[in-house]
């Protein structure tokens, strides 16, 4: 295959038209250009260099992975994905006849970049204190009414219950002491409620809980992201009260995103079962099942990339711009801004959430969608 014809299903692969012929094609190109023995210096540069640079990018730049309980489709188009980020790292080489002058243009990029986000969270008492999670030593961060809270080696908060009796509020006295956990922009964290339950909480989140649980039900509210672990209890179900909507379970686990910018609530299931209701509306979800409530529930088959976040990547599967940098705000804690007429394109790829911003807009630049990042803000234009 000449230069012109690769570059032409390169195209083709990045701007997401390829049909399944074309992308087997393409990918046994790559596979041959891998170990092709036949260098042309000249155009290429260093062969070892340059093939070292292109792993490299492959490898550590995009992570293309399906999560084990959807096989569909959409994985067709991850590993497109995949592909269509070594159009860019391959086209580079083939229209760059020197190595060191790419490097040099990506540092002078790299320059202007933002960090990824990481741990870090406020805890609020019961009497209104404050703890900076991320500032905080590991060991007991504080000892009241019968509970222990830890920060553990790994940033997890654990919650533990070490006298339900003297230290602990009397149901006839009803008084019940809340904590929470509230992670800005650009934060995340982990924490094991007093039951045992395990909850992630994303980026500007916050999840509002009893210090111990003593009613018929485990009740929590949250706002924004999180997956929930929670811990079996046939005698108290456990409830995520979200504004007007609930999800209720005995043991299981699920996501609940209920961001104010995003369009529905959406409670996806992992395993077990959850009851979603809002107002006199409830529904019943099964293990691969998602609830989009809006006015109404709807459900429908969850898209593979709901827990992406938690496992450390930023996803997304054939999402708008707009859906992305609602993410990338989020996460980045950056301004966006939109100039002129945004063309409707359809985006798939996935990504470190360790990764600087700048490598997501590479990504994103593939579709031919212009991003421009200046200080803290991000313009998107046609």
């Amino acid at each position: 295959m000449d230069k012109q014809a690769f570059v032409e299903l390169a195209n083709k692969v990045a701007s997401g038209l390829a049909n399944e012929q074309e992308l087997s094609l393409y990918s046994n190109y790559i596979n041959q250009f891998k170990g092709n023995s036949e260098w042309n210096t000249q155009l290429m540069g260093n062969e070892a260099e340059t093939k070292n640079e292109l792993l490299k990018k492959i490898n550590t730049a995009l992570i293309v992975k399906a999560i084990p309980f959807y096989q569909k489709t959409s994985f067709k188009y991850l590993i497109a994905a995949c592909i269509a980020l070594v159009v860019t790292a391959v086209g580079a080489v083939f229209y760059s006849n020197n190595l060191n002058s790419l490097k040099n243009k990506n540092k002078i990029a790299l320059e202007n970049d933002v960090a990824p986000g990481g741990n870090n969270a406020v805890l609020t008492l019961a009497d209104g204190s404050q703890v900076l999670l991320n500032d905080t030593d590991n060991g007991k961060i504080i000892e009241e009414k019968g509970i222990s809270i830890t920060k553990a080696k790994d940033g997890q908060l654990i919650y533990r219950i070490i006298d339900r009796g003297a230290n602990s509020p009397s149901n006839t006295e009803q008084v019940i002491a809340y904590n929470t956990i509230t992670t800005p922009r650009g934060g995340q964290y982990q924490v094991l409620l007093p039951d045992g339950t395990q909850v992630w909480l994303n980026a500007s989140s916050s999840i509002k809980f009893p210090t111990y649980f003593s009613a018929k039900q485990r009740n929590v509210t949250l706002t924004g992201e999180a997956y929930f672990e929670v811990s079996k209890d046939k005698t108290k179900s456990f409830v995520v009260n979200v504004d007007e909507m609930s999800v209720e379970v005995l043991g299981t686990h699920f996501d609940v995103m209920a961001y104010k910018d995003e369009e529905s609530i959406n409670t996806t299931l992992l395993e077990g079962s959850v009851k979603v209701t809002k107002n006199n509306e409830s529904r019943i979800l099964k293990p691969g099942q998602q609830a989009k409530v809006k006015g109404g529930i709807q459900v429908v088959e969850a898209a593979a990339d709901v827990l992406a976040w938690k496992n450390g990547l930023t996803s997304f599967i054939d999402a708008d711009i707009r859906t992305i940098m609602r993410q990338v705000a989020r996460w980045y804690d950056v301004e966006v801004k939109y100039e002129g007429d945004i063309p409707r394109r359809l985006f798939t790829g996935e990504i470190s959430r360790k990764a600087n911003l700048s490598e997501l807009i590479k990504i994103i630049k593939l579709s031919n969608i212009q991003l421009k990042l200046e200080g803290n803000v991000i313009t998107v234009m046609p």
